[in-house]
C-alpha cells in the first residue's frame, strides 16, 4: 500500500513540473508597415571598439512573460518584430502590442548572430509598465 502511494505521489510531482515547463512559442508578426498605433523601437548596431556601423545584423522584438520561470521553464513569447541593420547599422522595428502585453511580461529587443552571446551582445528591456502604443524608443547596441 504504501509502495503504491509514493508512486502515486511521485506520478503527481512528475504531471505537475511536465505542466508548468511549457513554454509556448508564438509569432505574432505583423507588416513592417504598422497600420496605427505602433510602438517603435530604433537605433544602431556598431562594433564596441571604433563604433563603425555593422551591416547586416538581425534585430527581433520578443515579448515575455515567464514571469518567474526565467531559466525557461514555461509562459509565453511572442516574436513581435524583426528587422536587419542597413550600412549605417540602423535598425527600426514596429510592433503592435496586444492588451495583456502592456499588463505583464516585458518586450526584449536583441541582436542575432553568429557573433552575439549574452557578453557581447545584451538585451534591451521595455518592461509591462513604460509599454504603451504608439509611443518611440531608441537603444543602440555595441557589439564587442
Amino acid at each position: 500500500m504504501k509502495t503504491k502511494l509514493r508512486y502515486l505521489y511521485g506520478l503527481g510531482i512528475l504531471s505537475m513540473l511536465l505542466l508548468t515547463g511549457c513554454l509556448v512559442e508564438e509569432d505574432d508578426y505583423i507588416s513592417k508597415y504598422c497600420p496605427g498605433s505602433c510602438t517603435e523601437v530604433s537605433g544602431r548596431v556598431l562594433e564596441a571598439s571604433n563604433r563603425q556601423p555593422i551591416q547586416g545584423v538581425q534585430v527581433m522584438a520578443n515579448w515575455d512573460n515567464r514571469k518567474s520561470f526565467k531559466g525557461g521553464m514555461g509562459g509565453t513569447v511572442r516574436k513581435k518584430a524583426v528587422a536587419y541593420t542597413d550600412e549605417s547599422g540602423s535598425y527600426t522595428l514596429r510592433f503592435l502590442l496586444r492588451d495583456d502585453e502592456m499588463q505583464e511580461g516585458e518586450i526584449e529587443i536583441s541582436p542575432q548572430g553568429k557573433n552575439c552571446d549574452q557578453a557581447t551582445c545584451r538585451i534591451y528591456t521595455l518592461y509591462w509598465d513604460e509599454l504603451k502604443r504608439d509611443t518611440a524608443f531608441t537603444h543602440d547596441f555595441l557589439i564587442d
